[in-house]
């Protein structure tokens, strides 16, 4: 069912169980005035004729019935009085003996005077009220019973209005909740229809909204998501042509070599050198190819992360690097404080890989690259500084697109397929993390990772 429709028929059956909440309580409100009403009529009525009435009690039953008919033509009711144990003293009607004892609920309450009411089987709706009365001697009672026809028609005439206003009032407000529904799903509706608007070929979200609300955060965040889509998109199609074309260079190169090298291998030097090139574009090659599935494999896998000491770091890194350095006369400087990282060692260490031979690359000789790691409270800091060529800032916005060399480092380093720092982005973002990037063309560059602590 519709979003539409349901809310149409929430609205609606709220109002409904409140229309029958308020004709319950108004109803039955009303019927208690009235009755009370009925019955201060009623204590007043009984009350007059009291006075006569104690006179007669209990020596007197004759005048008693005298004066109870007499006052029971002038009421219209039925009179009765009772003694102190509320057993018949007279009645108005002379139906009733003496010491007659009447199954009445109003006889049985202890709050006197007071009125109670019943509907009968032959005489419909009938007020019984009781009042007490006091001579020297003893105690006595007067039970009027009268007809309450009028009251219960005037609460059903009352009742019959409330439904017929309450009908009404849900008439029309089943109308005003169908538009109201209609008005709150109106935006999903849009939603719906723009997003079946998007094809492989054409994704475009553009949808007004006005309110700030929940239904504003969702459009911003499937605008947000297609415009996301779309950049992947056209960095898959970047991705692609770059890699294309950067497999196809070195298989150029290669099938140029192979393609001269019988005509050179008289000459022993050159067929060397032609052999070394061979060599050199065929390790490019399998080292971008690797860097490649590295890349694809990255997303797939699942942190198995584990505790790295910085101590650690700093073992595998002299390990891997120092042989490297001291051949361009580098000098590897670390700054390392008792730090205990929680990452995944392995693609961390891939990660840390690419800054530090980017660093060594790209530094002239007789300098220096610092690895750095502190920590605080709630994050760990890795820097990787050289005093390299620096990135320039036109350069800067590109450095982790995959396959992305500026001219710069092309011209100081052949070396190198533009993927490193790609790997380096995933790595950080797979854990949570961020880069920040100080560099100063012809200066410097470092590269600081925050990642967040255990």
């Amino acid at each position: 069912m519709k979003i539409q429709y349901q809310l149409w028929l929430i609205f609606s059956g709220l109002f409904i169980v409140v229309s029958l909440t308020v004709y319950m309580v108004v109803s039955n409100t009303y019927e208690q005035r009235l009755q009370a009403g009925y019955e201060q009529i009623s204590i007043a009525q009984g009350s007059a004729i009291l006075d006569q009435l104690e006179d007669t009690y209990p020596y007197s039953p004759n005048r008693s019935i005298g004066y109870l008919r007499t006052y029971s033509e002038q009421l219209n009711s039925r009179l009765i009085m009772l003694d102190h144990d509320k057993k018949v003293y007279a009645d108005s009607f002379q139906q009733l003996k003496p010491d007659t004892t009447l199954d009445l609920d109003i006889l049985d309450q202890d709050t006197v005077p007071g009125s109670r009411f019943s509907e009968t089987e032959f005489f419909a709706y009938v007020q019984y009220t009781l009042l007490p009365f006091q001579t020297i001697e003893r105690e006595g009672y007067l039970l009027m019973v009268q007809e309450a026809d009028e009251l219960y028609a005037e609460l059903k005439s009352f009742q019959y209005w409330m439904v017929q206003t309450l009908l009404i009032a849900v008439s029309v407000f089943f109308f005003i909740s169908y538009f109201v529904s209609s008005w709150f799903s109106k935006p999903i509706r849009q939603i719906i229809f723009h997003l079946k608007k998007i094809t492989p070929q054409k994704r475009t979200f553009s949808l007004k909204y006005q309110r700030r609300d929940e239904i504003k955060e969702l459009i911003d965040t499937t605008q947000k998501m297609v415009e996301e889509l779309n950049l992947y998109d056209e960095r898959q199609r970047r991705f692609l042509s770059t890699s294309s074309h950067e497999l196809k260079t070195p298989l150029a190169t290669m099938q140029l070599i192979l393609e001269n090298l019988p005509y050179v291998r008289e000459d022993e030097e050159t067929y060397r050198e032609f052999v070394q090139d061979l060599s050199f574009q065929v390790q490019k090659m399998k080292h971008m190819a690797e860097q490649l599935l590295q890349i694809n494999r990255i997303w797939d896998r699942n942190l198995q992360k584990t505790t790295l000491n910085a101590r650690d770091i700093q073992n595998y890194l002299l390990r891997s690097f120092q042989h490297i350095a001291q051949n361009k006369q580098i000098v590897l400087e670390f700054e390392i404080e008792p730090v205990n990282l929680y990452v995944d060692r392995a693609l961390f260490l891939r990660g840390l890989d690419n800054l530090v031979s980017n660093a060594i690359r790209y530094s002239p000789q007789g300098q220096s690259v610092n690895i750095t790691i502190k920590s605080d409270k709630e994050q760990d800091k890795i820097s990787v500084c050289d005093q390299g060529i620096g990135i320039s800032p036109e350069n800067l916005p590109h450095i982790f697109e995959p396959f992305y060399r500026s001219n710069d480092a092309t011209a100081w380093n052949q070396e190198g397929s533009g993927l490193g720092l790609t790997i380096v982005k995933q790595m950080v973002e797979m854990h949570n993390g961020r880069i920040d990037i100080e560099t100063v063309q012809n200066q410097g560059t470092c590269i600081h990772l925050f990642l967040p602590k255990a």
